[in-house]
């Protein structure tokens, strides 16, 4: 499953690209600030990065320049009101590999991400893997392998295995996990996450593999191998 980083400030758009692409099957981290979008790009790990260029904080000209300054190839498409030659140069100049000018079709953005990823060669690589202790995750089939054993993860678990392996010595906020679970600014129930991570406790538990800790008033972390 592609991993596809959102930068847009508009609410409405923004959960109606959410929406579109899930139902494409990728997965998708949404954001409506700049420093945030700058922070996942170069720490996270996207196959795909679409940027709008207005945002509050950094502007995705700088986010793109940004990134290219630290090396990573991640494909970026511009999605922008902005129509002028100008902004386009601008656009590509400061690394952008693509620039779709709103309003736009679906049907063109799914081709032009199919395009880039095709490019990139960064979808479904099985060299994609993040490893901690006695536990391997493979992006591409969302398993998870704690010793002898392995595990298919369901897409919101996958999600949190990645933070936690990620950030295996972080104590990671409930509003970290639940901005990465359901995108920046989502209203969910108050118990969703505990949900969540109570099931994922229990499937490493079972398996020898750590615990997920709750550290009060904080967030969680990964415990000890059991």
């Amino acid at each position: 499953m592609p991993r596809i980083l959102l930068a847009e400030d508009d609410h409405t758009l923004r959960v109606a690209l959410c929406d579109m692409l899930q139902a494409e099957h990728y997965d998708v981290y949404a954001c409506s600030h700049g420093d945030d979008a700058l922070d996942q790009a170069l720490n996270g790990s996207y196959d795909l990065i679409l940027l709008d260029v207005l945002l509050p904080g950094l502007n995705g000209y700088d986010i793109a320049a940004q990134v290219r300054q630290h090396k990573i190839p991640t494909p970026i498409i511009m999605i922008t009101a902005k129509d002028r030659v100008d902004d386009r140069v601008q656009g590509l100049d400061a690394g952008a590999d693509d620039y779709l000018v709103k309003p736009f079709a679906s049907t063109e953005l799914h081709a032009r991400i199919r395009a880039q990823l095709r490019r990139s060669a960064l979808g479904y690589q099985e060299s994609d893997v993040l490893e901690f202790d006695n536990m391997r995750y493979r992006f591409a089939t969302r398993e998870l392998t704690i010793g002898s054993q392995t595990l298919a993860l369901s897409p919101k678990e996958a999600l949190l295995m990645e933070l936690f392996l990620r950030y295996p010595h972080w104590v990671l906020t409930r509003q970290q996990l639940m901005d990465r679970l359901w995108g920046e600014g989502t209203e969910i129930l108050d118990n969703a996450l505990e949900a969540h991570i109570s099931k994922l406790r229990r499937r490493l538990v079972a398996c020898g593999g750590p615990d997920i800790v709750a550290v009060r008033g904080l967030g969680y972390r990964l415990g000890e191998t059991v």
